[in-house]
């Protein structure tokens, strides 16, 4: 028969090889890294926007995203999004899920009389599926005007 030493003894080595097995025990655990590669090119670029509307003109900004964009990733766990005049910076994790940061886009838009580039903001989320399948939600806003427009996206690798 095992003595109440022995059996606490027992317990506690258990314990402790548990935790350091999981990574346990309070050291840094590296994070790991999504392989970038699989989604490095060309991707058709479907966007679901809300129109905007503005006095009596109505934004669609649908027809002004690019068909494709081009991504790129020079770094771990970094994205660099080409979409036509514009570069986004995105960050992504192991499953895929990547942030796009506050950052600003220029696009063409006709209001009234007035049509011209100009410089948005956007912020989004999105994900890559598979190798070939991603999403990606996009709210872009002016701090002059009142609102925000919010586009779901179909991202597909283009052979």
């Amino acid at each position: 028969m095992k003595t109440t030493n022995d059996i606490i003894l027992i317990l506690t080595s258990s314990i402790l090889l548990f935790f350091l097995s999981c990574g346990g025990g309070g050291g840094d655990i590296a994070p790991g890294l999504y392989n970038t590669d699989d989604i490095v090119g060309e991707w058709s670029f479907s966007p679901n926007c809300d129109e905007y509307i503005l006095g009596s003109d109505t934004v669609f900004l649908d027809d002004e995203l690019p068909d494709t964009i081009s991504i790129f990733s020079n770094e771990e766990n970094t994205l660099s999004i080409d979409a036509g005049d514009n570069i986004l910076n995105a960050t992504i994790d192991v499953n895929g899920d990547f942030i796009i940061g506050y950052q600003s886009f220029k696009t063409y838009l006709e209001l009234g009389s007035i049509a011209d580039t100009v410089t948005i903001y956007l912020t989004g989320t999105g994900n890559f599926v598979s190798q070939s399948e991603g999403s990606m939600d996009l709210t872009f806003t002016e701090p002059a005007l009142p609102g925000e427009i919010n586009c779901s996206i179909v991202l597909s690798k283009i052979d």
